[in-house]
């Protein structure tokens, strides 16, 4: 018996939306559980009920599609897709780095969007081939972050406070002092204030 994987497409636009409902209606391993097109609505959707792939557009009207990936990876560890029109490199390149598995144009064909939801939900990164090539002058962090480490390390950056933090990734906000407490070590940074510095000189934000 085929192992079905529901699906999450999160896009404001009704044609993606459209498309992609046509695509995997012709594949029985997956099925589309519901469409939305606000980021605000995805993570109480997916505390209400099962979603193994997310496919998100990182350009959406409400919220940022960055935050969006930050607060459903650092809080479930979400399978996600950055399916997108975004020719920004440094904000796909940050999606990688927060945890997004796979990342595929919106000009791309088809097949190239399936090949990414059966990567991802392998446990592989795929990235498309003109969209690797146009990363190719990003060279990989030279430090190694967990996903949810990079989850709060994102909200640092922000401004944000360990509590608004720990509410965003629903965990206890012990969770984030132990987390940060890592990111001080993995930095090599003496105090908490040197933290998001020492990530952008890392080129880790």
């Amino acid at each position: 018996m085929t192992v079905q994987h529901n699906v999450l497409i999160v896009d404001d636009h009704r044609i993606t939306q459209s498309g992609l409902r046509f695509l995997f209606a012709s594949l029985d391993r997956f099925v589309v559980v519901e469409a939305l097109d606000r980021g605000t609505m995805v993570n109480a959707f997916i505390q209400s009920q099962p979603v193994d792939l997310v496919i998100l557009d990182l350009n959406l009207p409400d919220v940022r599609g960055i935050n969006v990936l930050a607060e459903i990876v650092g809080s479930r560890d979400m399978t996600v897709i950055i399916l997108t029109g975004e020719t920004n490199l440094a904000k796909i390149h940050s999606a990688l780095k927060l945890g997004a598995r796979a990342v595929v144009s919106k000009s791309d064909p088809l097949d190239h969007i399936v090949a990414a939801c059966d990567a991802a939900l392998a446990g592989d990164v795929y990235i498309s081939p003109h969209i690797e090539e146009a990363l190719g002058k990003f060279q990989q962090p030279p430090v190694a972050l967990s996903s949810r480490q990079m989850a709060i390390l994102h909200y640092l950056a922000q401004g944000e406070t360990n509590k608004e933090i720990a509410y965003r990734l629903a965990i206890a906000p012990p969770t984030v002092s132990f987390h940060i407490a890592e990111l001080r070590r993995k930095l090599d940074v003496p105090h908490n204030r040197r933290i998001v510095e020492r990530a952008n000189e890392l080129n880790l934000l």
